[in-house]
């Protein structure tokens, strides 16, 4: 006897889509069986003429908390990701106190104890002086993340010796490096330059980082990968130019990256359109890059999708109206992912196959977090997202479960309506809305 039998839908996996059954026992799938053989469960779900795809695991993702609960908290922003199809996420370090020591990370790991609505792992940031790398792997950490540029003035790292140091230590204990990429010094010169010739414009933000301020950091990360042997992992990559470095690099297979929804299907002229709405780092591209990362994630230059999701409230964007430099830069993008990237499916820029294997299954493998995660097969946990492929669904910002009550994706109008999320076997939301009790439990690899 199962627990629970979904049948008639077509599964999608990144080798294709196939009709299939799936029967879940324990909080796990437990077999997965032809179209049309009956066997028992207490519980059955008709999927008939749906679309079965793994949880999404989102691997780039700000909750705020602690510090910044007013901006998100984990049930807020657990609930915003549940509604978006996404049932595993790994959470930045960027909060304050930054979760940098044993006692932080500890810290927010127990914060996390029956408030979430999805799995949740955590990252680690790590800077110039770092030596608590090990103890951090010890706890679970499934990332350590160093920031070339944009990140706090403590833990940037400048100089070759500390990054080279850095990338050896994570190496040790099998770790990942999240890179952060980009040109401080450049990014400092046009910002004075910028600000100081008047401008207050969104694309006087967009232009104190050009693709070139990301280049060379990226050229740089991936040249220390190359000569130590860690593996690394480049954050938001942006721009045609940095993938044209990463296809150099191509055959280095300790080198991974991800893209943003946000990037991938909004161009500067959206930016001007959204104003202060539209202010993120990096910034919106023009298409000619947007076509680029397009491009690049279809034949797997660009590994992975990973939304960035970093609120802000109305009223901390607003500060930007006529001001740029007063916004708080960051978008939504949990409670999205899905629609966006069903977007692109329609617009032929990839397959749902792709989607699975940029959204699931790939970032699931890279952190460590695959077979458990990102997949449909046996022994799995039953993290299910079913589609129903001939309905719409419009995005609006009241339907936004995040506490930013807000998205950059206001009116879109998209093909394939999620119906049910599943996290290891128990429906966590319905038709858009979250049911239940928080289950989410805290991963570590």
């Amino acid at each position: 006897m199962f627990d629970t039998l979904i049948r008639g839908a077509d599964l999608v996996t990144p080798d294709g889509i196939g009709p299939k059954s799936i029967a879940i026992r324990d909080s796990r799938i437990a077999a997965i069986i032809p179209p049309g053989e009956e066997i028992d469960a207490r519980d059955k779900i008709d999927a008939a003429g749906k679309l079965v795809m793994p949880g999404l695991v989102d691997a780039h993702v700000h909750l705020r908390e602690p510090g910044f609960e007013h901006k998100e908290d984990f049930p807020s922003g657990t609930m915003a990701a549940a509604a978006g199809g996404v049932t595993t996420l790994m959470d930045m370090p960027t909060d304050d106190p930054w979760t940098a020591t044993v006692a932080d990370f500890e810290h927010k790991r127990d914060l996390l104890k029956n408030r979430i609505h999805v799995d949740v792992a955590l990252q680690a940031a790590v800077g110039p002086q770092h030596n608590q790398i090990e103890a951090l792997a010890k706890l679970g950490a499934i990332s350590f993340e160093i920031f070339l540029a944009g990140g706090r003035p403590d833990f940037q790292v400048d100089e070759d010796g500390d990054f080279c140091d850095l990338l050896q230590a994570i190496n040790g204990v099998g770790g990942v490096a999240g890179i952060t990429a980009g040109d401080p010094d450049l990014i400092a010169r046009l910002s004075n330059e910028i600000k100081a010739s008047g401008r207050h414009d969104i694309a006087a933000f967009n232009a104190v980082r050009p693709p070139l301020s990301e280049v060379t950091g990226v050229e740089r990360a991936c040249a220390m990968a190359a000569d130590t042997g860690a593996r690394i992992h480049f954050r938001q990559i942006s721009c045609g130019a940095s993938v044209d470095i990463l296809n150099r690099f191509a055959d280095h297979d300790t080198i991974s990256s991800e893209v943003t929804p946000h990037n991938l299907l909004l161009t500067d002229e959206d930016a001007a359109r959204l104003g202060p709405f539209g202010a993120v780092i990096p910034p919106l591209r023009p298409k000619v890059d947007c076509g680029a990362l397009r491009n690049a994630l279809r034949n797997g230059i660009i590994d992975i999708v990973a939304t960035d999701h970093a609120p802000h409230l109305v009223a901390e964007k607003e500060r930007g109206r006529d001001d740029i430099w007063q916004v708080a830069p960051g978008l939504p993008g949990l409670q999205t992912f899905s629609a966006v990237m069903f977007e692109l499916v329609a617009q032929g820029a990839i397959s749902l196959s792709d989607m699975v294997r940029a959204c699931a299954e790939q970032p699931a493998r890279l952190f460590g977090l695959y077979p458990r995660k990102g997949t449909l097969a046996v022994g799995s946990d039953a993290d299910l997202v079913i589609v129903d492929q001939n309905a719409t669904n419009t995005t609006t910002d009241d339907d936004q479960l995040s506490k930013a009550g807000w998205t950059p994706f206001a009116g879109l109008t998209t093909q394939g309506r999620i119906e049910r999320v599943i996290l290891r076997g128990r429906t966590i939301c319905l038709d858009g809305k979250p049911i239940g009790t928080p289950t989410g439990v805290f991963l570590k690899t």
